[in-house]
């Protein structure tokens, strides 16, 4: 009977999950936009996003808004439900240093921190502080994985050490006796 009634736990907290997250896209994305771009109604599009509405949100369209939209809110509340977490990863990523990825993290986690800190002494968070801190640390994951692929496709070849230290170098590190 437990474990009966802890699914039924499970099933109502993951779909309020699931509920916020679309109201909280639709509230942060343009619905005609987007519906005109996934050749969709838009008052269909709204509908499904609701829901207090009968219709319902198919996969295919989950995937058509979301990279139309590039907002990954639905589908990181769908899988953090199975205890995964998602990393968005750019296609027109530009080659950056590995010094500026490492930058960046900080950049991120200095964020994260400030945010942890403006809201320690707070029992529960609004929806768009909640969705704030969401989005930086899924930006901060995507960071983290480009880094991580940078310095895997920096270590596979001949010269991996000097290609890194070169970078390092160029964006002012001190030398020992120059500096």
């Amino acid at each position: 009977m437990d474990d009966i009634d802890s699914m039924c736990e499970f099933r109502g907290t993951k779909q309020k999950a699931f509920n916020e997250a679309c109201c909280a896209f639709a509230n942060s994305e343009n619905m005609t936009k987007l519906a005109k771009a996934t050749g969709m109604n838009a008052t269909m599009l709204r509908n499904k996003l609701n829901p207090e509405q009968p219709h319902v949100l198919t996969n295919v369209e989950l995937v058509l808004i979301t990279k139309a939209s590039g907002n990954y809110t639905i589908v990181n509340s769908l899988l953090l439900g199975l205890g995964i977490v998602t990393a968005h990863i750019p296609q027109d990523e530009s080659e950056e240093t590995f010094i500026k990825r490492a930058l960046e993290n900080a950049m991120h986690s200095g964020d994260l921190s400030r945010m942890a800190l403006e809201h320690a002494g707070t029992t529960r968070l609004t929806r768009t502080h909640k969705h704030n801190i969401i989005k930086k640390a899924q930006t901060s994951i995507s960071n983290l994985v480009l880094l991580i692929s940078d310095v895997e496709n920096r270590t596979t070849g001949v010269t991996p050490f000097l290609s890194m230290g070169m970078d390092f170098i160029a964006n002012g590190a001190p030398i020992p006796g120059l500096a």
